[in-house]
């Protein structure tokens, strides 16, 4: 039985078989080069499953035959084999995978939006590029100035508590 997912689908389907490993190869070539890409967030998933497995096997050894075959077919060029090699290898030798991070694109000009429409950045911890700008919360949306008046209220109800006590 072939490995996947526990819930019965096995693999996102991307367009069928041979378009699925042409694109999550594409995915994973462009992402060994530039260390980020922007895509959807399905594919930034499934491509984030294939750029692990091909660090771990790349981690294993580099004169293995079964490494050289996996390597040879992911990375279709050879300025992508000699940076996996040289430059993602040493720099994930510590790491026990999770060697890559998705962030989610803002979607709030966009009612409705999919799952397979969101788009998201994926990238190679550790890379040279400019960090990704964190979210902020805003404190004065009407959530969050409800929740810092309640916690106000309970935090005052406690004081008055604790001095009767006393």
């Amino acid at each position: 039985m072939p490995r996947g997912f526990a819930h019965g689908n096995v693999f996102r389907k991307l367009g069928g078989h041979q378009r699925r490993l042409k694109l999550l190869k594409i995915l994973v070539n462009a992402l060994i080069k530039n260390e980020r890409i922007e895509t959807t967030f399905t594919k930034a998933h499934e491509t984030q499953k294939y750029i692990h497995r091909l660090i771990d096997i790349a981690k294993q050894s580099t004169n293995d035959a079964y490494t050289k075959d996996m390597v040879g077919y992911w990375a279709d060029d050879d300025s992508n084999k000699r940076k996996l090699f040289s430059v993602l290898v040493p720099r994930f030798a510590e790491h026990s995978g999770k060697y890559t991070r998705i962030a989610m694109l803002p979607t709030w000009h966009i009612k409705d939006i999919d799952d397979h429409k969101k788009m998201a950045v994926l990238e190679l911890k550790g890379n040279p590029l400019p960090p990704l700008p964190v979210k902020e919360d805003n404190p004065h949306t009407l959530q969050n100035v409800l929740i810092t008046a309640a916690k106000n209220d309970w935090k005052a109800a406690k004081n008055i508590q604790s001095e009767s006590s006393n």
